[in-house]
């Protein structure tokens, strides 16, 4: 039932030729094991005759750390996902304890360049090299669900199977669990199974290749040699093993999974559970608890002829009629349903000595919380399908492997531990307190928006956070050698209080101070180009934005300013960029202070005198054409020195200058931006609103944007700054103050047992990362026998 046994719509090239017969001599001939028939490309799986299966990955969450009330709710809902099965459907909970690729470290890690700056490179690539050596976990955890259900046709399949993954994610979230469930194409699927089936070795194989040979999926998953034993199995060069859960406590601990895979192996855990009808269900139950009452009145009329006493009846009739009383009870009081399930772990090493190791250590993990494995005899191959992504557990054909279970035996198996953020491509931010795992996050490509933020109060390590992430920016984008010598990422920060000149200093930016008598100027009148702009902004009125952008300037800085000045404010604006509609260069504050000369109303006149300072008086820093190059690849605004009425203005200027760029550079090259102080243009509603605006804009044009603050509260005290924090993708969230605290919970979900990593007497360095939805606890504390410590250290905080 092969989709690709279909005629070529062209002529196969020499290349492809020789490609196909290349495909066809590796393919395994162990094919005939693997108990499916057709993996599709859309995710769908024919398993046989009417059974079809979608497989679905799923995220992690914080359980290990989440309170008992939270860890119910996990659990709970974990029981009404499995309780929205039906009684034609499978589930299929998949597990992969696999070891951390060494490519994660060689990834992040910095390459020489052979500059001046290679001493900070060695520098940070120590501090992350002892972190992974000393503290990384050597395992990651993989998740997956697979559900089966049974269907006339693959297209009634697909339409049912979507429903039932709608339906188990829906009801898992219902407590906002927020678990991340993503379908897997047929291509991943087939990447699971050949980690299982061919550990070790790179799954590189894609559709066209497929097509191109004309086999079976079955053959690019498969393992050159599989021998099966009556209890292991040889698989290529090494040998594995499946076991099978025999006995459970009465009540099971819900760690099971996580100490199984804390036992030091590479491992697959695979659970299966196929609902039993309901009705039949409660009818087998009630036949068999009418049976057994049966049996204990026969023993107790037994019991009397032989003149013993009538309560000697035998353990196991006791024991039936005490299980079947809990399972009714469990049925009607807790909605529990009936299912048929098996937990199966298979192992593999590289001999038989280690993989008898490996299974001594998993069944000590397992004892220790009263569950006894035991092996699986002369079915190694139906146990070895049984593990595999395919939705069937092949085992059931003996009942002696298969055991009824309730809906909680199943929920109570947590497959979860602790959120990890761990990219191949990511950016160092320090190490995880809970896991100690190092974190990496690639905010341009991991996130859907990378714009984030640094909140932490005066002491709490903020400033060396936000300057190792400055610099490890700088090292592996501004500063690194590109083939074509052209610069792909710039960066840009706002400095109002002199913090960044010594890292300015050291990697050669441009440091424009922005304060009265500069040479430096920056034109507030200046137009981003809008024959850039997408089609949503293309309908913003901007020269009314000019408007207001002028008003909110002249509100800051005048001691009186009405209603009729900022109407007559508005007017100047639209005639200024009329005029300059045919003339070949954008107006400037001068060219405005004269139209506004020309208005014969007295306020207008009065308007003249009190402007008159910013326009072509000693204030004159935002009325003059741009004169510094805002194209170089680093770029600090230093505002300190400039008077505290301009200071919050300045920024939105800035603000207003850095968009202007963006927009020129889009699809070209990207900006870094990093803006301190951000409480500053958070002083009133409407300012706030504004710098929100833009700010989204800047962000929406493809800069990766950082604001930095330890004032948080002004921000929350705004409906634009509680936008800015709920709509920013990654937060690092240093120490913070109760009362603080207690307003970031209603913006970002913090979970309880979290809180405390952020709270007001943590260490300096260390607080939590929120990215993506996920948050973690970090450390960063950097060494002071270091040059980086030496040129970071240049602040209070």
């Amino acid at each position: 039932m092969s989709l690709f046994k279909r005629k070529m719509s062209r002529r196969q090239t020499k290349s492809e030729k020789s490609k196909k017969k290349r495909l066809i001599q590796n393919a395994a001939t162990t094919q005939n094991t693997l108990k499916y028939t057709s993996n599709f490309e859309s995710g769908l799986m024919h398993i046989v005759d009417n059974e079809y299966s979608k497989m679905f990955k799923l995220g992690n969450l914080d359980y290990e750390v989440a309170s008992e009330d939270d860890k119910l709710d996990v659990v709970i809902n974990y029981a009404e996902a499995l309780n929205s099965l039906d009684k034609q459907s499978k589930y299929q909970l998949l597990v992969l304890n696999k070891r951390v690729k060494s490519s994660l470290l060689e990834n992040i890690l910095l390459e020489p360049q052979g500059d001046p700056y290679d001493i900070y490179r060695a520098e940070i690539n120590n501090i992350i090299s002892s972190r992974f050596l000393h503290d990384q976990k050597s395992f990651e955890t993989q998740r997956y669900a697979i559900f089966t259900t049974k269907s006339k046709t693959a297209k009634q399949a697909d339409r049912q199977l979507n429903t039932l993954g709608k339906n188990y994610e829906k009801r898992f979230n219902d407590s906002d669990n927020n678990l991340d469930f993503t379908q897997c194409s047929g291509e991943e699927r087939m990447r699971v199974m050949s980690s299982i089936l061919r550990p070790g070795k790179h799954f590189s194989t894609t559709y066209r290749d497929i097509a191109l040979s004309g086999l079976s999926s079955k053959a690019f998953v498969a393992p050159g040699r599989l021998k099966f034993f009556d209890d292991d199995f040889q698989i290529d060069d090494k040998f594995g093993k499946v076991m099978y859960v025999r006995d459970y406590p009465e009540n099971l601990e819900d760690r099971l999974i996580n100490e199984i895979c804390e036992s030091g192996h590479e491992l697959a855990i695979s659970i299966h559970a196929s609902p039993y009808d309901i009705v039949q269900a409660k009818k087998d139950l009630t036949s068999k608890q009418l049976q057994n009452k049966s049996d204990i009145v026969n023993q107790q009329k037994k019991n009397f002829k032989e003149g013993l006493s009538e309560d000697m009846v035998s353990g196991l009739a006791n024991e039936v009629d005490k299980t079947t009383k809990e399972l009714a009870a469990e049925m009607k009081e807790n909605g529990q349903r009936m299912f048929s399930g098996v937990f199966t772990v298979m192992l593999v090493e590289e001999s038989r000595d280690k993989l008898r190791q490996a299974v001594r250590d998993v069944k000590d993990q397992a004892q220790a919380l009263g569950v006894e494995f035991d092996d699986i005899y002369q079915m190694q191959e139906e146990a070895l399908n049984t593990i595999l992504p395919i939705g069937k557990p092949y085992l059931d054909v003996q009942k002696k492997y298969m055991r009824d279970m309730t809906t909680s035996n199943i929920a109570t198996q947590i497959p979860f531990t602790n959120v990890e953020l761990q990219s191949e491509t990511g950016k160092y931010y320090g190490q995880n307190q809970l896991s100690n795992n190092i974190i990496t996050i690639d905010r341009k490509n991991d996130l859907n928006t990378p714009s984030g933020l640094i909140l932490g109060t005066s002491g709490s390590g903020k400033g060396m956070t936000v300057k190792w992430g400055l610099i490890y920016d700088l090292l592996t984008t501004i500063m690194r050698k590109t083939k074509d010598g052209r610069k792909k990422e710039h960066c840009i920060i706002v400095d109002p209080e002199d913090e960044y000149s010594p890292i300015g200093k050291a990697f050669g930016a441009e440091i424009l101070d922005i304060s009265s008598g500069t040479n430096h100027h920056l034109n507030i009148l200046d137009m981003a180009d809008s024959s850039m702009l997408d089609g949503e902004d293309k309908k913003v009125d901007l020269v009314k934005e000019k408007a207001n952008l002028l008003v909110s300037l002249f509100e800051s800085i005048l001691k009186s300013f009405s209603d009729e000045e900022a109407s007559m404010v508005d007017r100047v604006t639209r005639l200024t960029y009329q005029r300059f509609e045919t003339i070949d260069r954008q107006p400037t504050l001068v060219d405005w202070y004269g139209i506004l000369k020309e208005q014969p109303e007295d306020f207008a006149q009065q308007l003249v005198i009190k402007v008159e300072p910013y326009t072509i008086g000693s204030q004159d820093i935002f009325a003059h054409e741009t004169n510094v190059d805002l194209t170089a690849p680093f770029i600090i605004f230093n505002i300190k020195h400039l008077d505290d009425r301009l200071k919050s203005f300045a920024m939105k200027v800035i603000l207003d200058q850095v968009w202007k760029q963006v927009v020129s550079y889009q699809n070209k090259l990207t900006i870094h931006l990093y803006f301190d102080e951000l409480q500053l243009n958070f002083d009133t509603e409407e300012n706030a609103s504004w710098f929100f605006k833009l700010w989204s804009r800047i962000r929406k044009y493809g800069a990766v944007t950082t604001g930095i603050t330890q004032n948080v509260g002004t921000l929350l005290e705004k409906s634009a700054g509680q936008k800015m924090i709920s709509n920013s993708e990654f937060i690092v969230l240093l120490r913070q103050k109760l009362v603080d605290m207690e307003h970031l919970k209603r913006v970002v979900k913090i979970p309880p047992s979290l809180q405390k990593y952020a709270g007001e007497k943590v260490p300096k360095g260390t607080g939590l990362i929120y990215a993506g939805g996920n948050i973690v606890p970090f450390e960063n504390i950097i060494p002071k026998n270091t040059k980086l410590f030496e040129l970071m250290n240049t602040d209070a905080a």
